[in-house]
């Protein structure tokens, strides 16, 4: 997400140099010769050659444009600081070109890329296939460079949202929205981006997962509700432990639970560093499990109550665009697998 967004800084006045500079990243990474190690996560889906090819790409990318030494460790906070909106410009036509050649990977869940059975099945992809698709794919991003009539002093770091290195009181306003309460796995949709970047498919992917709000895993700790998360949130925790079907009392409970716990401790923290009068802004959306409301934004506003925020407007839009169609079994349930996004927006209390 830090790439995406520093990459949408670009300004109009360097277009004309992107192509050239792809081209010349194409020849750096053509002339690299780099050591063959252990725990490439790129290996996941491609071959070891091919593998080697496209990390190839990543590190002449960094060789050019930033400080970092290498693009295995680009997913750590300390190096993703250092990527510049150019850096990040080349490394999202990079995600997309690597994206480009997985196709058969994609399961039937569109958040979810498979990995090969057998190793023999993994991508073999020429070089000269992948610079055509690199440098097609900056041209083509070119186009989309948006202007920017009065530019800010913008600046984006990675953090946990229940642990933000911001002082108390220090945020003139928030705009922000959650995950939603669907259960996806933001870690594995983005596994082959995270793979460009050097993160290890291993324990530390296994954590990344843990750490995510809304995921499917469930992570060990206190997920005892809290009287804070109000009523609503209570009674929808309640019904679902209650709940006939299989999974309900043990799993799925859990995952609700960490989901409102997690949420709960995000919004103490952005109480913690929003001015007093400050606003804050959030996009959520509602969902079902099974035939079950789970009304977030009425979740989210006993919380937010409960932390002295009133609530100055709200706006509904309904939508249609879900996973939730994507599974036939959840017509057992409701006839409409229809959802509302909801625009919340608060002010902190004096």
């Amino acid at each position: 997400m830090i790439v995406v967004a520093k990459a949408k800084l670009l300004t109009p006045g360097i277009a004309e140099s992107l192509v050239p500079l792809a081209k010349d990243v194409a020849k750096k990474a053509r002339r690299l010769e780099l050591p063959q190690l252990d725990g490439e996560p790129l290996e996941e889906w491609f071959s070891p050659a091919s593998a080697m090819r496209l990390r190839a790409f990543a590190e002449a990318i960094c060789t050019l444009t930033t400080p970092v030494t290498a693009s295995r460790t680009l997913y750590q906070s300390d190096s993703i600081a250092h990527v510049s909106d150019l850096t990040a410009f080349l490394l999202v036509a990079l995600f997309r070109t690597t994206r480009s050649f997985m196709a058969r990977f994609q399961a039937s869940n569109p958040t979810w890329m498979k990995s090969p059975e057998l190793s023999s099945n993994r991508l073999r992809t020429s070089l000269d296939t992948i610079i055509h698709s690199f440098i097609q794919h900056v041209s083509s991003m070119t186009d989309g460079i948006v202007p920017v009539t009065a530019r800010a002093n913008t600046r984006i770091i990675l953090a946990a949202s229940s642990n933000l290195p911001l002082g108390n009181e220090t945020a003139g306003a928030v705009i922000a929205s959650p995950p939603y309460c669907t259960r996806i796995d933001y870690a594995v949709a983005t596994k082959p981006e995270l793979a460009i970047l050097g993160c290890p498919l291993g324990n530390e992917f296994s954590e990344l997962r843990r750490k995510m709000i809304g995921g499917p895993v469930v992570s060990a700790g206190d997920l005892a509700p809290q009287d804070e998360w109000g009523r609503n949130c209570l009674t929808l925790l309640d019904s679902i432990k209650s709940h006939h079907t299989k999974g309900s009392a043990n799993y799925y409970y859990k995952i609700f639970a960490q989901y409102y716990h997690s949420l709960y401790s995000s919004l103490c923290e952005l109480n913690r560093v929003a001015m007093p009068k400050a606003d804050c802004v959030l996009v959520v959306q509602d969902s079902y499990y099974k035939d079950i409301h789970v009304d977030v934004s009425a979740h989210i506003s006993d919380m937010a109550a409960n932390l002295g925020w009133g609530l100055i407007h709200r706006t509904d839009h309904e939508t249609s665009l879900l996973m939730a169609r994507m599974n036939p079994k959840a017509q057992k349930y409701r006839p409409s697998t229809g959802a509302t996004e909801s625009v919340l927006w608060f002010r902190k209390a004096a």
